[in-house]
């Protein structure tokens, strides 16, 4: 498991890839500068296809919001133009989710406390 951040990792993996390239011979087999460069790149393209996911994830989310604000205002323009045109007792302003008048609770009244 890895702890710690990203960049700090990759400048210490710069460090130590610098490192072997000075050391050079003598290094046990797969230990190498090269090695260290290509794991270094793999996680840089890695990162940067993350990156460019994540701003197509922050845009679908900021369209999803968008999309789903225009079809709230559609519902309440809808119920509007139905409780209009039928009223606010019918039976059509009912279909489209409104609460019938006749079916509202009525309010009711709180006594004063005697003081």
């Amino acid at each position: 498991m890895l702890t710690g951040s990203i960049p700090k990792l990759l400048q210490e993996a710069h460090a130590v890839k610098q490192a072997l390239e000075e050391i050079g011979e003598g290094l046990p087999a797969g230990i190498s500068a090269s090695e260290m460069s290509d794991r270094i790149t793999a996680l840089e393209d890695i990162i940067r296809q993350l990156d460019t996911l994540s701003a197509e994830t922050t845009r679908l989310v900021n369209s999803k919001g968008d999309g789903a604000e225009r079809v709230s205002d559609y519902i309440v323009q809808s119920r509007s133009a139905i409780k209009g045109i039928f009223g606010s007792d019918s039976y059509e302003y009912d279909m489209v989710g409104g609460t019938r008048k006749s079916e509202r609770k009525k309010p009711k009244r709180k006594d004063k406390p005697v003081e």
